[in-house]
């Protein structure tokens, strides 16, 4: 044996010799996690160590000695063990982001990614994948060529999913012995004949008017500038737009589809009008796609000063569509105008108060960046006040094709941080108070081509209501609803929480580290947003929690928030009534729920409330909800079992933002367990705020069924909050 041999199993012997002393008794020194002879349990002679506790820490004698660095862990002094206890609350890591999963908080690492969400159905007729803005995962049947009829192979229609120009969907067009409408058989009576589909039998335009056309069953031959994408799958006709011999004109065309059924989108459309048929280079004018308020698709041009005073003059016009469909163009001879001037900060037009301005929206260039960007250019409008005064801008269009777009700007205009406020909307409003004397702007745009009335309102300058500002602004109670009517208010706060929006703000005080749910009621066809700020309501930075959009009522929620003063932000996009409440209690550790399958292991809930955590993936399909969906097998998903007692009349939140599913929430009434499902008290979480209950409750026993809609499981979240119902002042 060498010598370094002897050496280590000299070491060796050692090493089990010291291990043999060490066993017999327990060091009396702290563990390098805080613990004494390791966490968990002590170890002895041939026993087996318990595992240690993740979420213990050194030794305290007070929470002030607990601080591990990550914000995501509630960081509290177990009295009990003199340790400092770290639990995570996995709510705390949400990025907002679904389809990367929900992020986790290790008590080591603090934040760290979560799975991404896996949506595969195991069907080989299903494209899956998951939906950010539904925060679900969606399957679409398997549709290689983009025609919008599935192969039929999988359910569908489509005999042949590699060429879009065939499928059930498709007419059946004579004499190109092929069958297009996937029947079996090619050429057979009823088929139809595309009527112009190329230059040679162009549909003649002499007079103003409707015409009906149908692109089902034609080609596509003709390209331009803002034609549809896929050429393989797009179809177009023709029409000869014949002015007769005279002084100029303008023409306007306008062409709209519409949606066959309520479960299909109308089809995307483009016009195109130029001086030569077939030869792109001589493109006039021509519209793309937009859609419309009331769901259609429309294209519209405008071309200048068009005509020939010796002859007739006519002109090509391609109409294109994504797939074949009915088309209805109208076709308007104009006078001939100039294309408006008022293109730029530098021209633009006077504004007359209470003289309202005619601003067409179809070919002026896009010039201006706004916060309430629309995808078509602006015109602009100047107003010069000598005195300050109280601004108020109207704008409604006339046909209604397209939701007008204002904004209000500074005298330099001309970039984004000139924009001092702006909206979009169907009859959009923008209100300034006591705007000083000075020269403004105003920029005018649309969702769709159309023409907009706007009208500048001024009056005397009026001072701000209690709730303007974040630098005076109204005492919020804690758990106590408010009526907003938000009249008299403006767009001051931009955390960038939502698109910009008429906003009240409220002061929030906390006196002791906190739990704060924003629950915001919106008016019916209104969207808004909810937010918590630190006081000086500066942006971004100053955000703490934020929920936007159009499903009331909006909820945003931060946990264990520091003592201090907070402001609630409130906004609504069209300024109509709202209500609010901030639920506020003392800030306490998340509750892990990691059985409560039934009614033998139903976790009790405080009556103080509380957040809880648990995973239906483990758990069995126990119990039916009256909510689920129709035909669901018995038991419907997986769920767990909470208990709640009340010993007197309670106002009961209930909300499960943040859930990795569609979750279902039922509250069902004891004392038997599982109890009798209430009405009115089962709801499912499809939209991205996910199950939401606010009930008022007698004294007695109820059982939360934690479930999930159509069969989703996976981990959620519940946050209970019990308040006392008078505090509640309603809307």
């Amino acid at each position: 044996m060498t010598r370094l041999a002897l050496l280590w199993g000299a070491l060796a012997a050692a090493a089990l010799s010291g291990a043999a002393c060490a066993s017999s008794a327990p060091s009396p020194f702290p563990s390098a996690a805080g613990g004494a002879g390791g966490e968990g349990g002590e170890g002895g002679a041939g026993g087996e160590q318990a595992p240690a506790d993740p979420t213990l820490g050194g030794p305290c004698v007070d929470d002030d000695q607990c601080e591990d660095g990550f914000p995501c862990t509630f960081d509290a002094c177990d009295t009990a063990l003199g340790r400092c206890r770290f639990t995570p609350d996995d709510s705390a890591c949400q990025n907002d982001v679904y389809c990367d999963g929900v992020e986790r908080c290790n008590p080591r690492l603090g934040c760290v990614p979560g799975a991404p969400i896996a949506c595969d159905d195991q069907s080989t007729c299903t494209i899956d994948a998951c939906d950010e803005a539904t925060k679900a995962c969606k399957s679409a049947p398997r549709d290689a060529d983009l025609d919008g009829d599935p192969d039929e192979h999988c359910g569908g229609g489509d005999c042949d999913d590699a060429d879009p120009t065939v499928s059930s969907a498709q007419p059946e067009v004579c004499g190109n012995d092929r069958d297009d409408d996937c029947d079996g058989r090619a050429d057979e009576a009823g088929c139809v004949s595309p009527e112009h589909d190329t230059c040679l039998d162009a549909l003649e335009i002499s007079a103003p008017g409707s015409y009906a056309m149908t692109t089902a069953g034609a080609g596509f031959h003709y390209a331009s500038s803002c034609g549809l994408p896929r050429p393989a799958s797009t179809h177009d006709v023709v029409a000869a737009v014949i002015l007769p011999p005279g002084p100029p004109v303008d023409v306007e065309v306008t062409a709209r589809t519409e949606a066959p059924d309520e479960e299909t989108e109308a089809t995307d459309v483009a016009v195109t009008l130029a001086g030569q048929c077939g030869d792109a280079a001589t493109e006039i004018a021509c519209g793309g796609p937009h859609e419309t308020a009331d769901g259609g698709k429309l294209a519209k041009l405008r071309a200048r000063g068009l005509g020939d005073p010796e002859r007739a003059t006519v002109l090509p016009l391609y109409v294109t569509t994504k797939v074949g469909a009915p088309v209805v163009v109208d076709v308007a001879f104009l006078p001939p105008t100039p294309a408006p001037e008022n293109e730029t900060c530098g021209t633009a037009a006077p504004l007359s108060p209470g003289a309202p301005a005619l601003a067409t929206i179809l070919d002026a260039a896009r010039d201006l960046g706004s916060a309430c960007e629309t995808g078509l250019g602006e015109l602009v409008y100047t107003f010069e006040l000598a005195e300050p005064q109280d601004v108020d801008l109207y704008a409604i269009s006339t046909d209604g094709d397209g939701d007008p777009s204002l904004s209000l700007r500074s005298a330099a205009c001309a970039l984004p941080e000139d924009e001092l406020a702006c909206q979009t909307a169907a009859a959009p409003h923008l209100f300034r108070r006591a705007l000083p004397a000075g020269v403004y702007a105003v920029a005018v745009s649309a969702t769709a081509p159309t023409s907009a009335l706007v009208t500048l309102e001024l009056s005397p300058p009026t001072e701000p209501p209690p709730d303007e500002r974040c630098e005076e602004a109204a005492e919020l109670a804690p758990n106590r609803t408010v009526s907003v009517s938000l009249l008299g208010h403006q767009d001051d706060v931009d955390l960038g929480c939502g698109p910009a929006a008429v906003d009240a703000v409220y002061a929030l005080d906390l006196p002791i580290a906190s739990d704060v749910l924003l629950v915001e009621e919106l008016s019916a066809g209104d969207s808004g947003a909810i937010a918590l700020s630190a006081p000086a309501c500066g942006g971004e930075g100053d955000r703490l929690a934020c929920g936007v959009g159009e499903v009331t009522p909006l909820r945003s929620a931060r946990r264990n928030v520091a003592p201090g003063s907070y402001r609630v932000v409130a906004e609504a996009q069209l300024g109509q009534p709202v209500s609010v409440t901030a639920f506020v209690r003392p800030a306490v550790p998340p509750t892990l729920v990691p059985f409560s399958d039934a009614c033998a292991g139903a976790l009790e809930i405080p009556e103080s409330g509380g957040f809880f955590q648990g995973n239906t993936a483990n758990a069995a399909a126990d119990f039916n909800a009256g909510c689920d969906r129709a035909g669901t097998e018995e038991g419907g998903a997986r769920d767990q079992l909470l208990r709640l007692t009340l010993t007197g009349r309670r106002r009961v939140v209930l909300d499960m933002a943040g859930s990795s599913y569609e979750t279902l929430l039922s509250v069902r009434r004891g004392p038997g367990c599982p109890g009798v499902e209430m009405p009115l008290s089962c709801t499912i979480g499809t939209d991205p705020q996910r199950s939401f209950l606010d009930l008022v409750l007698d004294p007695g026993v109820y059982y939360l069924q934690i479930d999930g809609h159509a069969l989703a499981q996976g981990l959620w979240f519940l946050d209970v909050w019990v308040v006392d119902p008078g505090d509640d002042a309603g809307p």
